[in-house]
């Protein structure tokens, strides 16, 4: 059987040489080289946050100051120190919204802090106005005692907020502060007037000169 070759070469379309050259195989192309790549230091790898870094602090600054403990020097020092200076706010509220007192027959009584029965002797005007909620009677602390004062509402309704107990006396819409009925009066009158060991009355004037110096400080 013939080959494709010997048929071409007998129809007379390739030479010789030229079915010499089909039958070689063809040269093999050589490839260039692949340029060389440079390669850098390799890359770091991107942070995936969040993240939280440590920071070192001194220890003291990373303990808060803890207050000083009941009963101990240090915090005795610290609750003098606040009832100063509650006294002295008050004092200077008190001045600030204190009226005179206009002396008269009017004898009006109020309770003080200590449960003891005092009077004031006011204008008939002055007392009916205390009647009315138009004044108040409330305690001004001073340098070793403690004092009253017929003050405006207003007055008295701040001297209330810093210190309850320091209002002896205010007709306060809707929550009136020391109030007595007659009956009451009259008992704590015959309670006062029995005497003391010393032969005082309670209601003498050198004895409520001692209850005042006595006076518990407005934050009790």
């Amino acid at each position: 059987m013939q080959s494709l070759r010997d048929k071409l070469l007998k129809a007379g379309l390739v030479t010789e040489e030229q079915a010499k050259k089909a039958k070689e195989p063809p040269p093999r192309l050589e490839r260039p080289p692949a340029p060389a790549i440079e390669r850098g230091p390799p890359a770091r790898a991107e942070p995936r946050g969040p993240f939280i870094t440590a920071r070192p602090q001194a220890l003291g600054s990373a303990i808060a100051k803890l207050p000083p403990m009941a009963g101990s020097k240090a915090h005795q020092r610290l609750e003098s120190l606040r009832q100063e200076e509650l006294k002295r706010t008050l004092r200077d509220l008190v001045r600030a919204h204190e009226v005179p007192l206009a002396p008269g027959a009017t004898v009006f009584y109020f309770v003080t802090r200590k449960q003891k029965l005092r009077r004031l002797e006011l204008s008939e005007s002055q007392a009916k106005q205390l009647e009315l909620g138009e004044l108040a009677v409330v305690e001004r602390p001073e340098p070793g005692q403690i004092e009253h004062s017929l003050i405006t509402p207003e007055g008295a309704e701040k001297t209330h907020v810093l210190s309850p107990k320091a209002v002896r006396f205010f007709n306060r819409p809707g929550a009136p502060v020391g109030f007595l009925t007659d009956e009451e009066i009259y008992r704590r009158q015959g309670q006062e007037a029995q005497p003391d060991e010393a032969g005082e009355t309670p209601s003498s004037p050198a004895n409520e000169e001692e209850a005042r110096s006595e006076a518990p400080s407005p934050a009790d």
